[in-house]
């Protein structure tokens, strides 16, 4: 559920999540950030946040949010696979964009785990495929919005 699913005196609100004490998190984070970049620039890079449990028997709520704070669902205690399919569903539901999109059969992917335990955005079309792990949308781009991409990244860096 998310916060828009209920009153907002009855919830408190998200606060957020010391990636410091989560590297786990803010790597996956980063990864699904770089997609988000190279893909859907305008939405802005996401964070995590947490809405605390005042019960010992009901887990913390992680919110995967845009900068302005807007989420759709929940996970609770989150892997990898979880940061890139919340941020895949707060796009969908908020933005009301279909996010990321596999360019050969233009429908949406979703985030999956694949061998070693990688997170990987997998196209369910036919047999279905691996478009590319979360992190790499950028390799997928044509190549003209590639360079471009890397272009304005060299130009952050220097």
């Amino acid at each position: 559920m998310s916060h828009f699913s209920y009153r907002r005196d009855s919830v408190p609100d998200p606060r957020p999540v010391d990636l410091a004490a989560r590297p786990d998190l803010a790597a996956a984070l980063d990864e699904v950030n770089r997609d988000l970049a190279a893909t859907l620039p305008e939405a802005g890079p996401m964070r995590l946040t947490c809405t605390p449990s005042d019960d010992e028997d009901i887990p913390d709520a992680y919110h995967v949010a845009l900068p302005d704070g807007r989420w759709h669902n929940f996970v609770t205690e989150p892997v990898a696979a979880d940061i890139a399919d919340a941020a895949q569903e707060t796009v969908q539901a908020v933005l009301w964009q279909v996010w990321p999109v596999c360019p050969e059969h233009r429908t949406g992917v979703h985030a999956d785990v694949v061998a070693d335990e990688r997170v990987a955005w997998w196209c369910r079309v036919g047999e279905g495929h691996a478009l590319c792990e979360v992190g790499e949308l950028a390799q997928t781009l044509p190549g003209k919005q590639r360079r471009a991409l890397r272009r304005k990244e060299r130009r952050r860096e220097g």
